[in-house]
C-alpha cells in the first residue's frame, strides 16, 4: 500500500517500521500446509509464525496491520 508522506508522518518511528514489516510478511505469506505439524488448511503467520486458518498473517497480526493503516489515513486505530 501507498501511503503519502503526511500519512507516514501520522505515525511513529516503530509504528512505521512495524507497518512495512506486516506489509512484507503479508505479501510473502502464501503458504499452506508447510508444515508437518498444522492441519492442510492451516499455515504459519508470515510475522508471528502462529498458526492461521489459510495463509496469510493471523488474525492479530492483520488487526494490528489494518489500525495502522487506518491510523495512517486519519482514522481511528
Amino acid at each position: 500500500m501507498r501511503l503519502t508522506s503526511e500519512e507516514w508522518a501520522r505515525l511513529t518511528t516503530m509504528e512505521r517500521s512495524r507497518l512495512v514489516r506486516l506489509e512484507r510478511a503479508d505479501k510473502n505469506s502464501g503458504r499452506v500446509g508447510g508444515s508437518p505439524f498444522l492441519p492442510d488448511d492451516c499455515g504459519e503467520c508470515g510475522f508471528c509464525s502462529s498458526p492461521s486458518l489459510g495463509g496469510g498473517l493471523c488474525l492479530t497480526c492483520s488487526r494490528e496491520l489494518t489500525a495502522l493503516i487506518n491510523k495512517a489515513k486519519g482514522g481511528r486505530p
